[in-house]
């Protein structure tokens, strides 16, 4: 595939369906085929806003038909797109365009400021937000464009060259405010082949699933773009839909017998909580259809995943389709992925080795160690690297370094630099290792903590202590706070029982013994916070470096809803 246009084209959409299961419950399908016929006609009604060869258009929308639609729509007029992030469920209704409390207005008119958006189409359930972007671009509603278009006379689509800009995508911001990578029709053609190659799309080639958002890169490259691209069956499902009632992602895999399906770590997690508790009389979840199950996006808990693995397995999963991926936006979407058919595979190190001297040093015997998840060799035309953190040159295997990649999907910066160069190598930002030629990641250099003369990554932490009762595994995030000799630990949970003093107390006890057994850290404070309250990006990844300064300016304790300062708010030991 030279573009995913000329794929969209050369198959007139192609022969599956796309189905949409809507926040309320609804379910909507519609041919590939009629997708492209009316996404042309959409495609008229964008040139009448002035869209045409290399404009960019921004969409802000909860996943649904006319959305995918319109995003083919801007593709088929030359057009670049950006998916703009719909307001978290925590953030204040925005009170003016910038009146105070409105971090959503101000972080997404940066968005739209930098990417340089000519357009941008707004739909349900943003519809009250255009009269504030009307006042920084112009706008079009989503509703009536599409309405519109239905007697429209469809364009003819303009075929994109693959240096043209496909899409702006936008990071997570986990460690820093998002910025804008430029994803070209080439890279985004050369990545889509590469996931389809490593992921034996042929072979699950059948009824993919996602609830992811489609303005995460994975929920838009991974589970829309490449059914796109070849007209497989897609079902989608609104990710307020998955929010609300998360068991409906199984139930509409059972009634689907979707094939394949993707979603980050603490989904798998929340399913298998949900899975072990769900009673009898409720409908039968059957999960024997799946040949593919990823997991990507952020790091595998492997305890979690055995555990998941063995609830579902009594609905008919097969183990061995669990498969492991690395990526990022940056590189487009996807860096290495475990084969296929293998299933989750760990690699069981010594922790003091890794810890203190950056070496990942096989347990051998079956003695206890540090068990990591192998994400698989790099998608073809792909390498990776492991560079000394200060010398600066290339290590072998099994030694603990900043993680590069090189290859066609490695993507420029917005506003930064010439044009990548072929041979370049990104500096992904995280430590890892490789062994068997497999890349195994450990954590993200600016999360690392420093603490007892050891490299404690915050991903163990936050495993241990999501392990206690009461704590919502996935809403934990531990961060370095200044202490004499190194950091002194942070421990930030969330818990149903927050204003249950009493429960709160034995939570911050039972995670600081566990962080002490496991971890071997007894310089610790801990914070039990109300669900919702971790500071998240808009795909759901944690802010450390922003919990962390919450936190040293008393933010958690406001947030945790104690007074009194750090020691009333938190289990302190071994000052």
């Amino acid at each position: 595939m030279r573009t995913i246009v000329d794929a969209i084209v050369g198959h007139r959409g192609g022969p599956g369906t796309l189905t949409v299961l809507g926040a309320d419950g609804s379910a909507r399908t519609v041919g590939w085929a009629a997708v492209h016929d009316q996404a042309r006609r959409v495609a008229t009604r964008l040139r009448g806003h002035g869209v045409g060869q290399g404009s960019r258009v921004g969409l802000l929308a909860d996943t649904g038909i006319d959305l995918v639609t319109t995003l083919q729509a801007a593709w088929l007029t030359g057009s670049a797109i950006t998916m703009l992030p719909l307001p978290r469920r925590d953030e204040p209704a925005p009170a003016g365009p910038a009146g105070p409390g409105d971090g959503y207005l101000r972080r997404i008119r940066g968005m739209v400021d930098d990417a340089g958006l000519d357009l941008v189409v707004i739909g349900h359930p943003a519809q009250h937000l255009r009269r504030f972007f009307t006042t920084w671009v112009p706008t079009a509603a989503l509703s009536s464009l599409t309405e519109n278009a239905r007697t429209t006379e469809p364009a003819t689509p303009v075929a994109p060259n693959p240096s043209d800009l496909a899409i702006l995508q936008y990071t997570s911001g986990s460690t820093r405010e998002p910025r804008g990578v430029r994803v070209t029709h080439g890279r985004l053609a050369a990545n889509l082949a590469s996931i389809a190659a490593a992921t034996q799309h042929d072979r699950v080639h059948g009824c993919a699933f996602s609830w992811l958002p489609l303005y995460h890169d994975m929920g838009l490259i991974g589970c829309m773009a490449l059914p796109m691209s070849c007209g497989c069956a897609l079902v989608l499902q609104s990710p307020a839909a998955f929010t609300r009632h998360p068991i409906s992602w199984l139930e509409a895999i059972t009634r689907y017998r979707a094939t394949a399906t993707v979603a980050p770590n603490f989904a798998w997690s929340l399913m298998e909580r949900l899975l072990r508790d769900r009673a009898a009389a409720e409908p039968a979840i059957e999960l024997g259809s799946l040949r593919l199950a990823l997991t990507g996006g952020e790091p595998v808990d492997p305890r979690a995943m055995r555990r998941f693995l063995a609830a579902a397995a009594r609905h008919g999963l097969d183990p061995d389709v669990f498969t492991c991926a690395y990526g990022l936006a940056e590189a487009t979407l996807a860096v290495t992925v475990s084969t296929p058919g293998r299933g989750l595979r760990l690699d069981v190190v010594e922790p003091d080795a890794l810890e203190r001297h950056g070496t990942a040093r096989a347990v051998a015997g079956g003695r206890p160690g540090r068990a990591l998840a192998r994400l698989g060799r790099p998608v073809p035309n792909t390498r990776i690297r492991i560079m000394d953190r200060l010398g600066g040159h290339e290590l072998g295997e099994r030694l603990v370094g900043h993680i590069e990649v090189s290859g066609p999907g490695v993507c420029d910066s917005h506003g930064g630099g010439p044009p990548a160069a072929p041979d370049r190598w990104l500096r992904t930002g995280d430590l890892g290792y490789v062994t068997d030629g497999e890349l195994v990641v450990c954590g993200r250099e600016k999360d690392l903590l420093f603490a007892a003369g050891r490299n404690v990554f915050p991903q163990d932490v936050e495993i241990a202590a999501g392990g206690v009762p009461g704590v919502h595994a996935g809403n934990v995030a531990a961060f370095g706070i200044p202490g004499n000799g190194g950091d002194r630990l942070a421990v930030a949970v969330e818990s149903r029982a927050w204003a249950d003093e009493a429960a709160a107390t034995a939570i911050r006890q039972a995670v600081a013994t566990v962080v002490a057994d496991e971890v071997g850290l007894t310089r610790r404070v801990v914070v039990v916070l109300a669900p919702g309250r971790l500071l998240k990006t808009s795909s759901g990844k944690l802010r450390r470096a922003d919990t962390r300064l919450q936190y040293l300016a008393g933010g958690l304790v406001a947030a945790a809803g104690v007074t009194g300062g750090l020691a009333a708010a938190g289990t302190e030991a071994s000052r």
